[in-house]
């Protein structure tokens, strides 16, 4: 009786250890992907930027 007992507290421990791993691991993994995104939008930003400033250079020579 006893160690039916312990197998079925095993399993209650394991599953709640489990559903935390899996809660921490969505959190984590979203996380990452959302840090991806952002870099990625900034990144972005940061070429149409460079883009402006070459079309300006570009228009200041073709007035000289």
């Amino acid at each position: 009786m006893e160690t039916k007992e312990m197998k079925d507290k095993a399993r209650m421990y394991a599953g709640s250890f489990l559903k935390f791993a899996l809660g921490a691991s969505a959190v984590i993994g979203g996380a990452y992907v959302v840090s991806r995104i952002k870099e990625k939008q900034d990144t972005e930003i940061r070429l149409e930027r460079m883009e402006q400033i070459l079309e300006e250079i570009k228009e200041g020579k073709k007035e000289e």
